[in-house]
């Protein structure tokens, strides 16, 4: 009897841990896969949180295949130049320096990535990214690439900018954790900024959106690939990516 019991009582904690979990929305099938949560603002603006938990960020210079397994998150990152239609501003993939020479001075913000957890920090508009931080990337076998950094140690930037969009950005929250986040709706930067402080979050570095915002992941569950980003009217024209992956 007593073996019964037992059997009956992990059956119902499974039960009862299945029911908690998508009754507050999230999905997610192991510390070291995808979790997707939903979340409202006080704004009314509903925005999508992808945490990498033990997955390793990477980025890439060639679009990652869907057929990929490995692969459960991809987003476009760095700006694309619209003259060259390569990477704007410096860019390091995995210990190999491009645009050394082409550094964005109207970007503040970069983020460096080493064995698979990234840091997003200050560029001071590029004057930061000295000699001596490249080498140090370069002999860690890591990346980097520029953006806007629109939160940083938990104080928002300003924007003149009322343009409305769907945003996304790369993460730090309380507790270290890493994620990506996208609104549902299209919103001026500093209602996302304003958002992204409410749900949490320390640190924040944009990624290209607008036209070239198609990006993808793997459904934790079912493992269907979604795709992501409304307009993809430039998707052919992206020109590298930053994925969360298994190895």
């Amino acid at each position: 009897m007593k073996k019964i019991h037992y059997i009956l009582l992990g059956l119902i904690v499974t039960m009862v841990t299945t029911i908690s979990v998508f009754g507050f929305r999230n999905t997610k099938i192991a510390t070291n896969n995808l979790e997707v949560e939903h979340k409202k603002a006080s704004s009314g603006y509903n925005y999508t949180l992808f945490f990498k938990n033990s997955l390793l960020m990477d980025v890439s210079l060639t679009r990652p295949s869907k057929n990929d397994n490995n692969i459960l998150l991809c987003i476009p990152g760095a700006y694309t130049d619209l003259q060259t239609l390569k990477v704007d501003g410096l860019y390091i993939d995995k210990g190999k320096v491009y645009n050394k020479d082409k550094i964005n001075h109207s970007l503040g913000g970069a983020i460096k990535i080493v064995q698979g957890d990234c840091e997003i920090f200050p560029s001071g508009k590029g004057k930061l990214l000295t000699d001596s931080l490249i080498d140090h990337i370069v002999n860690k076998k890591g990346s980097l690439f520029q953006q806007i950094q629109m939160i940083e140690k938990g104080k928002g930037a300003t924007y003149k900018d009322t343009k409305l969009f769907q945003r996304r950005a790369i993460v730090k929250l309380k507790g270290n954790k890493t994620a990506m986040i996208e609104s549902f709706e299209h919103v001026t930067l500093a209602a996302f900024t304003k958002d992204l402080l409410e749900l949490g979050v320390i640190d924040a570095l944009y990624t290209d959106m607008g036209s070239w915002d198609e990006g993808w992941y793997r459904d934790p569950v079912s493992g269907k690939i979604t795709t992501i980003g409304r307009i993809r009217t430039e998707t052919e024209k992206q020109c590298n990516w930053v994925v969360f992956k298994v190895k």
